[in-house]
């Protein structure tokens, strides 16, 4: 009853001066958002990142000339002078690694457009050189007809499989099956499709692409470029075997002696949601001392605001000490307005973090997830907050001689 009392003391000084409590409360609420909004984005921006990354199966690992950082391909002055992945590599490996079920080497060339007759794409597609297994370790199934064979790869085939966004574009009213299409001036006949995949995180689509066989890649763009090794184990249970044995064969092509380090990388999905996690724990350090700055500026206002009620109720003070109210009785009333208003702070910080999250959210096609924790601890943080803002304003008041306060003016 008596802190229910106090409550609403609280809550009539609030509405007593609305504009002025807002205005206190700006720094927490600000703090609070940033972190609320940071931490959501981030969190719904990792199950995005979780769901795509099966374009890569649990068992299937990619080998590049470079390595990764949170899924983006880096380079740095050390390895300049990194060889060239070879697609003949892929043979030795299909032949050597008995711990591996596919592998297959592919290349792309990007901002790429395909013409049917009269109908042109926009020059914004992608075209990937690949084998007889970039469809399983892509994840990217066969819809209609079938995928690249291992004698298309052979004898350079002007054979090609479309995804959707293509099919879409060159052949809204037939099938495209047995028709050709031109690649780079080129003739390819369409021998498949793939089924539809949708789009990415930031809304980018995965149908707009073609994939021919690498052999008629380099013939038509040169073979001058690195190529991608894509790797699927037979199980996951032997997923590090065949790590172990793909580092092995490489390192004997490209006479890496033994003690120096590899001169070309792996990732998997497991590197590289760590790799984003490790990249998500630096933004999400950074918006909490964001959100630590302005909580302090708010506490800061927070005890300027309840300096100044010490000061208008000083009379109010006297009163209720001339009646029998204890010291404690008029800490605890101070205090918990500091934490009343604090915790107004903070819920404003909430709804606004909730909101700013949802709308970026939305906009780029991310789930919405709050974690629960980072409600609570806002929370618990604003009236941790209240509570040290409260105390030297709370004990002043509680410390006002009576006789004094009644004769203030």
């Amino acid at each position: 009853m008596y802190l229910r009392e106090n409550f609403i003391v609280a809550w009539t000084q609030v509405k007593s001066s609305k504009l002025r409590s807002v205005l206190t409360t700006m720094g927490i609420t600000i703090g609070i958002a940033t972190v609320i909004c940071i931490v959501a984005i981030l969190e719904g921006y990792n199950l995005s990142v979780t769901r795509e990354l099966n374009m890569l199966g649990a068992n299937v690992f990619q080998v590049e000339k470079y390595d990764r950082d949170a899924g983006i391909q880096v380079g740095h002055r050390r390895f300049e002078m990194r060889k060239d992945l070879k697609k003949e590599y892929s043979e030795e490996i299909r032949e050597k690694c008995d711990a591996v079920k596919f592998v297959g080497a592919e290349v792309w060339y990007y901002n790429i457009s395909f013409r049917y007759k009269d109908k042109k794409t926009n020059p914004s597609f992608f075209l990937a050189g690949g084998e007889p297994e970039f469809f399983e370790n892509n994840a990217e199934p066969i819809g209609r007809g079938r995928g690249l064979l291992r004698s298309d790869v052979l004898s350079n085939a002007r054979v090609t499989v479309i995804g959707q966004d293509v099919v879409d574009a060159l052949f809204p009213f037939e099938d495209p099956l047995g028709k050709y299409i031109k690649i780079a001036g080129t003739k390819f006949k369409v021998v498949g499709t793939i089924d539809r995949m949708g789009t990415t995180t930031f809304g980018q689509s995965r149908d707009n692409r073609a994939v021919i066989p690498v052999t008629t890649f380099e013939d038509i763009f040169g073979s001058y470029r690195s190529v991608y090794l894509t790797v699927q184990a037979v199980d996951l249970e032997r997923l590090e075997e065949a790590k172990s044995q793909v580092i092995g064969v490489l390192r004997k092509l490209r006479k890496i002696p033994p003690g120096k380090e590899n001169d070309f990388a792996l990732w998997s999905n497991e590197s590289l949601v760590d790799s984003f996690e490790n990249t998500a724990e630096k933004i999400q350090l950074g918006a909490v001392l964001i959100g630590m700055i302005s909580l302090l500026v708010g506490s800061i206002g927070v005890m300027n605001i309840m300096l100044v009620s010490v000061t208008e109720r000083t009379k109010e003070i006297g009163t209720r000490k001339a009646v029998g109210a204890k010291r404690k009785t008029i800490l605890f009333q101070f205090l918990n307005e500091s934490i009343f208003l604090s915790l107004i702070g903070g819920l404003l910080g909430v709804i606004s973090g909730f909101l700013f999250a949802f709308i970026i959210s939305s906009s780029f096609n991310m789930p919405f997830a709050v974690p629960l924790w980072s409600v609570i601890s806002a929370l618990l943080v604003t009236s941790i907050v209240g509570l040290f803002a409260g105390i030297y304003p709370a004990a002043k008041a509680s410390k006002l001689d009576p006789i004094e306060a009644l004769r203030y003016e």
